[in-house]
């Protein structure tokens, strides 16, 4: 049989091959283990029994000081739970023999203070694999749980903090196509937005991105998604996103999923949900927030976090200086440029010269509903929704006929448009003042807005 220096890289004594799935651990008795929660850095002599309730890809990553690779695993006891990562030669040693879901023992593993930034696992410390490190294979038992998950409510989403990790489960009501997105770099990302809803009676937009945005099996029924350590935004209300440090479940066999399934199957299916998130991706998104008015929505806005509000009024007032700019060309950029000749422009962000730029709507509007008039900012796409004109037509109207573009410009005046509106206090030289600009605009639905009126009015009964 095979030595663990010659398997697992460590040293002790020889593994012994037997059950189905290769190796399996030494004789190891009960009074050698101790447990994860026991664990710190001034041990030195420890050794614990765990399951690997997660196993990441391999990472590579390259700078001035060198290049490497690495992986994490989170491992979990019926105390709680660790992270162990382990580099370059760790990854070589270990990364092929273990298996997500499969029980070891593990010693000689250092332990720091952990960084919460990167990881949702509850305990102070974590593990790094040095070359004493001894992994081995152990038999599986019951006692050794699969994962302990510590649910958060979605409708007590709004309670934690942007860029936290939380535990959530929810029935996906919805599931959006597979999306390719251009990063800042320049890279293309996948990625899919699944809409959960559980128990509180709230919905909050999941996204899922790389393999597990197009694996993700969409024509599954109304599935139980449970995820472990999802990372909570504030970018459009509240919403979650499945991280490198994530562990997402399908419709997983545990109580709670079964108890989840069938509340929603008998009752949730049919009740209406309060909306966490609103898509911000530029011009798109959609009218999912509360409806208020401006008086308010500004009596909630507060220097801790942005509000998201929808509002159906008219717009009076189109401020037309200023209102469109000479942009980067880049695709993911959008810049201000700075003609350098006729024939070039150059932008500052990129670093480089264009021989074209775009134009680029940034348009100041002043919306007025039953309680008062504000000053609105509008971007690109939605501006063009309410000027029913591109921004290169806009343009080239701008620079062959000025009085042609102020009517353009003039001609929404008095239109009535229905506006999710994302509102947050900026302070500038110690002055406060409350900011709004629009996230997404559509032309009125009479039918639905006479319905929320209806509802609005029995609510008083």
């Amino acid at each position: 049989s095979s030595g663990i220096n010659a398997e697992y890289g460590g040293g002790g004594a020889p593994v012994k091959q037997g059950a189905p799935g290769g190796l399996v651990g030494m004789q190891m008795s009960a009074s050698q283990v101790q447990p994860i929660t026991s664990l710190n850095p001034y041990q030195n002599k420890w050794m614990i029994k765990a399951r690997v309730t997660k196993k990441s890809d391999i990472r590579t990553w390259s700078n001035a000081r060198g290049e490497g690779k690495l992986f994490s695993m989170e491992l979990c006891d019926e105390s709680g739970e660790i992270r162990c990562t382990g580099f370059t030669d760790a990854v070589d040693r270990f990364y092929s023999i273990i298996e997500q879901g499969k029980v070891y023992y593990v010693s000689r593993c250092n332990l720091k203070t952990a960084n919460k930034q990167y990881t949702s696992i509850k305990n102070d410390y974590e593990m790094t694999i040095t070359g004493d490190t001894t992994i081995v294979r152990a038999e599986d038992d019951d006692s050794v749980p699969d994962v302990k998950m510590d649910y958060t409510l979605i409708g007590d989403l709004d309670k934690a903090e942007p860029n936290s990790f939380v535990d959530v489960a929810g029935i996906a009501s919805q599931v959006g196509d597979v999306q390719t997105i251009t990063s800042r770099q320049g890279k293309e990302l996948k990625k899919r937005d699944v809409k959960l809803v559980d128990r509180s009676g709230a919905a909050v937009t999941l996204t899922l991105w790389g393999n597990e945005a197009d694996n993700f099996d969409a024509s599954a029924p109304d599935p139980v998604i449970a995820v472990k350590g999802a990372k909570v935004s504030d970018f459009g209300g509240r919403t979650l996103s499945v991280s490198y440090n994530s562990t997402l479940m399908v419709n997983p066999d545990t109580q709670h999923s079964h108890q989840l399934k069938g509340w929603y199957m008998q009752e949730g299916k049919n009740q209406d949900v309060k909306q966490m998130s609103g898509s911000q991706s530029g011009g798109g998104g959609s009218m999912e927030a509360a409806m208020k008015t401006f008086e308010e929505a500004k009596a909630c806005i507060t220097e801790v976090k942005p509000e998201y509000f929808s509002n159906t009024c008219m717009l009076t007032f189109i401020k037309k200086d200023n209102s469109m700019y000479k942009a980067c060309p880049s695709s993911d950029c959008n810049k201000k440029v700075v003609q350098e000749s006729e024939t070039e422009y150059r932008c500052e962000k990129c670093n480089r010269s264009y021989p074209n730029f775009e134009y680029r709507l940034m348009v100041n509007v002043k919306l007025a509903d039953a309680t008062g008039v504000e000053w609105v900012t509008v971007f690109q796409e939605n501006a063009e929704k309410i000027l029913g004109k591109t921004s290169s037509e806009l343009g080239q109207l701008k620079e062959t006929d000025e009085e042609a573009f102020e009517r353009a410009m003039d001609e929404p005046t008095f239109g009535k448009f229905t506006v999710k509106i994302r509102g947050k206090i900026d302070t500038w030289n110690d002055e406060s003042r409350v900011r709004l600009s629009a996230v997404h605009v559509e032309q009125p639905d009479t039918v639905k807005e006479c319905d929320r009126l209806f509802k609005e009015i029995e609510s008083f009964a």
